[in-house]
């Protein structure tokens, strides 16, 4: 299945799914760690508006036993950091691999950290996804968007990921994707006829606000509607239903965009990864959801929503 496909499958809910205590999904995003040496514009990580940290590893090779067990087949080891600066990452991706036989183990990076000797330990360990984020086509918008100096090291990068397939070959999928932005559509498009030469796929994203964080431009979104140019309505939001995400220090949250804890619902130190996607908490907030009264929810802000 292609990665445009898996995205689209978990955003489209199966209308079965769509009530407030749904079967737990077969995919998790794990945040094995929350730091990141970038400063997105359209991020908060880079405010700085929860702790930061790594997971604690007994507890990751807990969470990745459990959800084995209790049918999860895809694992994305990332959240809202860049996962290239834990060095035991390859580990982790073997371990969920061969010790918990989770089927299906992907990756979202900014690439800056992916030199050769890194890329080549994930494929080693057995990565079956891996997906550069590229926001900018000019050394100058990507400066103003990322933060950082860092186009040419991570097209270098890209390039290597290419040329080692061509050379060697690897089973491990590989695509980049990049926010869209209309006054940039030129610049994106070359971006995207030079990407292709080296992964299996490129693809878009809207402009997210990233719950309220992130004043975005005026072709940007609400919610969480998922990839441009096969969006779904923000309401009810697709990441409360098809979709888990634990943050660094062990928590079920129940939106990606989860940068000041707010969106927290139980604490998976102290219950099971079931408990924890049927408490009452979040029954609820899927009831609101359903219903589409989202006002005064925890979710009014990302939804454009005055609380």
């Amino acid at each position: 299945m292609k990665i445009t496909e898996k995205i689209d499958r978990h955003t489209h809910v199966p209308v079965e799914r769509l009530v407030p205590e749904p079967p737990f999904p077969d995919s998790i995003k794990i945040e094995v760690t929350s730091r990141c040496n970038y400063r997105c514009k359209f991020c908060a990580t880079g405010s700085r508006l929860r702790e930061m940290g790594d997971m604690d590893v007994d507890f990751l090779y807990r969470i990745l036993k459990e959800a084995a067990a209790i049918g999860v087949k895809e694992i994305g080891m990332f959240l809202l950091g860049e996962s290239f600066l834990l060095k035991e990452l390859p580990a982790h991706i073997r371990y969920a691999k061969e010790e918990a036989g989770i089927e299906y183990v992907f990756l979202t990076t900014n690439g800056s950290l992916c030199t050769p000797q890194r890329l080549e330990a994930v494929i080693d360990a057995g990565l079956d996804s891996l997906k550069f984020s590229i926001n900018a086509a000019t050394r100058k918008k990507y400066t103003e968007m990322h933060g950082v100096d860092g186009l040419e090291k991570v097209m270098a990068n890209l390039r290597w990921l290419g040329d080692r397939r061509r050379k060697y070959g690897f089973k491990m999928k590989t695509s980049v994707s990049s926010i869209y932005i209309e006054e940039d559509k030129e610049d994106l498009e070359r971006l995207e006829e030079e990407c292709l030469k080296y992964v299996d796929e490129f693809y878009f994203l809207p402009y997210y606000n990233q719950a309220g964080h992130v004043d975005n431009p005026k072709d940007g979104v609400t919610g969480n509607p998922g990839r441009y140019g096969n969006m779904v309505a923000p309401i009810p939001c697709w990441g409360l239903f098809n979709s888990a995400k634990i943050s660094w220090n062990g928590w079920l949250t129940a939106c990606y965009f989860d940068h000041d804890n707010r969106f927290e619902i139980a604490d998976l130190n102290e219950c099971s990864l079931m408990e924890a996607w049927h408490h009452p908490k979040f029954v609820e907030l899927r009831r609101r959801h359903l219903a589409g009264e989202v006002e005064d929810t925890v979710c009014a802000e990302c939804l454009g929503c005055r609380r």
